[in-house]
């Protein structure tokens, strides 16, 4: 039992050093750059990894293009260093967890919680050169958050105000959770519940069909009901009652696995009980068959013991 909170430990004192490393390093690197050469010529920018110094590579114009070209061509090669400086810690990180295996301090946890740091302090370098809207037009460009927007929106025909509210409500869901990998049912329950929020904010955000072709994109299962109900001849409803009854079975099992005092018993009688109800509802609203094993629609509802 104490192997776990061992290496929440060991994760949390790894992530603080990389955190003061990378503070550290950028702060060296900004008092670098800001050196003037006698001649008044700036002296060309190098960074050290791990004993290796190697010139900084040119502008590639990435931050320009991520915000429409309005960005100062300053701006953009600051914002386009930043970027190189980080993928090459990242890169320099994932190297290191390669090597160590196993042997990792902390593990992947510790690992994961690194880069997550990083990123989070990239977006602070960031923010002291960009203004609050520059920031955020990048960073719906370019930012993990802001990519898994555009894979789940794909050309769906929504305004650029409703693409931002949508990013905001992801990025405050993403930044919550960047650090936390608590995996007791107690905190993936809060997750998972708050997850499940965001997605009804952006059904009222784009409305339903724009939130079909986002939530295909984020969950198989959903495109999955989709296809079943397509090739089913299913009314419209069908889909939106399954995913909404497989959302409340998902969060009720991980209630219940997070309720103190309940004998090994009365726990595995509850699961049942929640797992007849969700069964029970599901035969309502489809064929007999789709209720069998292998189909992928319904591959969350367990097979009846």
């Amino acid at each position: 039992m104490e192997r776990g909170p061992t290496i929440l430990v060991l994760a949390g004192i790894l992530a603080a050093g990389a955190f003061v490393s990378v503070r550290v390093w950028r702060a060296t690197e900004a008092a670098r750059e800001s050196a003037t050469p006698p001649g008044g010529a700036p002296a060309p920018a190098r960074q050290v990894f791990g004993g290796r110094t190697a010139a900084a590579a040119p502008v590639d114009g990435a931050a320009g293009a991520a915000t429409g070209g309005a960005l100062s061509a300053e701006k953009a090669a600051r914002i386009d260093k930043i970027r190189r400086d980080y993928d090459e810690i990242r890169i320099k990180m994932s190297a290191e967890y390669g090597a160590a295996g196993d042997k990792f301090p902390g593990g992947v946890s510790a690992f994961l919680k690194q880069l997550a740091l990083l990123e989070r302090e990239m977006h602070a370098d960031f923010a002291a050169v960009l203004t609050p809207g520059e920031l955020e037009d990048y960073e719906m460009s370019e930012s993990t958050t802001g990519q898994a927007l555009r894979r789940r929106l794909g050309d769906a025909a929504v305004t650029v105000e409703q693409r931002r509210a949508v990013f905001r409500l992801q990025r405050e869901f993403d930044d919550r959770f960047a650090l936390v990998f608590d995996v007791s049912p107690a905190a993936l329950a809060e997750r998972t519940q708050l997850q499940q929020a965001v997605q009804e904010k952006v059904r009222a955000l784009v409305g339903d069909a724009v939130f079909a072709t986002w939530l295909s994109a984020e969950d198989p299962s959903y495109a999955a009901m989709r296809t079943m109900a397509a090739q089913e001849g299913l009314p419209g409803t069908t889909v939106a009652e399954l995913w909404r009854i497989k959302n409340e079975f998902i969060l009720g099992r991980l209630e219940i696995a997070a309720r103190i005092g309940l004998s090994a018993q009365q726990r595995a009688a509850m699961q049942s009980a929640l797992e007849d109800q969700a069964r029970s509802r599901v035969s309502v609203l489809v064929r007999p068959e789709a209720l069998q094993p292998g189909n992928e629609a319904l591959a969350w509802l367990p097979r009846r013991r």
